[in-house]
């Protein structure tokens, strides 16, 4: 992985434990020097949903470079501009070892800095099972529509029987497709997001989706464990990833410090909705990151 000692470079990549190649993201290497004595007041790492890349956070991340974060990110495997079938993960603990991979090099350079970790979607879950599986190590955590426990609608008995068949026979097959109008009320928005060739915009995979929903069905375990302080955007008319459990995360959380705000006229991805929405959610994520890191 490339040194974040190199002032000028704001890309690198890494290794993962399975082979392939990672595409790592830097929003603040020109700002921060570990040899000259300015350092950032904590590290941040962004997880991205499904079917996106890293970059699509830059707003959001160079917003938080301006409060004194490092923040970074990568593409999950099979993303982006990462190596990988694309879209395809057979245990999303694949993608927790590799933001523990990441956030651990950003560590050798700022070993005494805290660490935050904020996801969205999918991120939200490969968030929660990081922070559940080291429950020290993240000083807060952030989630945007988070995908935490199972939707009833969309994960019936007989839906979830006939997605294990399909993981089972043809893993690869896709078996959910995503409607780029869910994600935001902004229409020019949504049309970037099908044009950008980073995206992916076929079906989710049968065996991702079980991967996910393994997953999510562990956090709905785990509920009553949290302890750590956490921050929950949820747009009150996501489509996709329905409020309900975002709420459930808060009801049954046993963290002391914690927040949800559900977002009205606010669909999937709250950070880019129509103003006045979008502000708002930037300014609440800055303010209560700004305020945990002091």
């Amino acid at each position: 992985m490339g040194s974040v000692q190199e002032q000028e470079i704001s890309e690198g990549s890494f290794t993962n434990d399975r082979g392939y190649k990672i595409f790592c993201k830097y929003w603040s290497k020109h700002k921060f020097n570990p040899g000259s004595g300015h350092k950032p007041k904590a590290l941040l790492f962004i997880a991205h949903g499904v079917c996106e890349h890293c970059l699509s956070y830059t707003e959001l991340a160079e917003l938080l470079t301006e409060k004194g974060f490092y923040v970074f990110s990568h593409d999950h495997q099979g993303h982006g501009q990462s190596e990988g079938c694309r879209i395809y993960i057979a245990d999303l603990r694949h993608y927790t070892a590799d933001v523990f991979k990441h956030i651990d090099s950003v560590k050798k350079e700022y070993p005494d800095l805290p660490v935050f970790i904020l996801g969205h979607s999918m991120g939200g879950a490969i968030t929660v099972l990081s922070a559940l599986d080291k429950p020290d190590y993240f000083k807060g955590v952030g989630l945007i529509d988070p995908v935490v426990t199972p939707d009833p609608d969309s994960a019936g008995p007989i839906r979830i029987f006939l997605g294990k068949m399909a993981a089972r026979i043809c893993p690869g097959m896709p078996v959910l497709w995503m409607n780029m109008r869910d994600m935001s009320h902004d229409k020019e928005y949504c049309q970037k997001l099908r044009d950008d060739p980073l995206n992916y915009h076929g079906g989710l995979k049968a065996k991702t989706g079980l991967s996910i929903l393994n997953a999510v069905k562990e956090i709905e375990s785990k509920l009553g464990s949290i302890r750590w302080p956490f921050l929950v955007i949820h747009g009150k008319q996501d489509k996709l990833v329905p409020p309900r459990g975002s709420k459930i995360l808060y009801e049954k959380a046993s963290s002391q410090d914690k927040t949800l705000i559900v977002m009205d006229d606010c669909f999937h991805q709250p950070h880019k909705e129509l103003e006045p929405v979008k502000t708002k959610t930037l300014d609440t994520i800055l303010d209560w990151f700004d305020k945990h890191a002091k």
